[in-house]
């Protein structure tokens, strides 16, 4: 059995922990093979998680991590992981200090298109949910693929920024 504490601890974080930080949770948890750890959270956390989240996640067939979204404040006490890389999704950066999640982890910002903008048929905003999956899982492919464990800081933080800047959708 695989160690569940194995792999290098990554954080996404998005404002409800509801939409867009459980898809890369799954996502990276998949991708990357044992490699990686994910963990999400928010700074303003929903009730439970979206119910299109859900579906576009079974659809992919891709297990959510969490059920219950989490504040991100869970995750700096008691035996929360050191996080190597602190990943934020989405257009809104939060108002409050989210940077004191142990281990000084490096910062990357995923710009994902807000699927709750879009407005009209269920159909349409399955749409734009399964949008958001695809975006985030672009960036996830290409995160899983570094040799995260070989770079210095700086490298690393360079090659976080060529993710976004590669695969960034117009």
């Amino acid at each position: 059995m695989p160690d569940p504490h194995a792999g290098t601890p990554v954080l996404f974080l998005c404002r409800d922990n509801a939409i867009l930080s459980p898809m890369a949770e799954a996502l990276l948890n998949h991708w990357g093979r044992g490699r990686f750890r994910a963990h999400s959270a928010g700074w303003e956390p929903a009730a439970g998680l979206h119910e299109l989240t859900a579906r576009v996640l079974r659809r992919a067939q891709l297990a959510p991590a969490v059920l219950k979204p989490r504040d991100w404040s869970e995750l700096i006490v008691g035996d929360a992981p050191s996080f190597r890389i602190l990943v934020v999704l989405g257009h809104v950066m939060p108002e409050r200090d989210v940077f004191g999640v142990k281990g000084n982890p490096l910062l990357a910002h995923w710009q994902i298109h807000d699927p709750l903008s879009q407005t009209g048929s269920v159909e349409a905003r399955e749409r734009a949910f399964e949008r958001a999956l695809r975006e985030i899982e672009a960036r996830v492919k290409l995160f899983a693929s570094l040799p995260i464990d070989s770079l210095d800081r700086l490298a690393a933080a360079q090659r976080l920024a060529e993710i976004e800047a590669t695969a960034a959708v117009p």
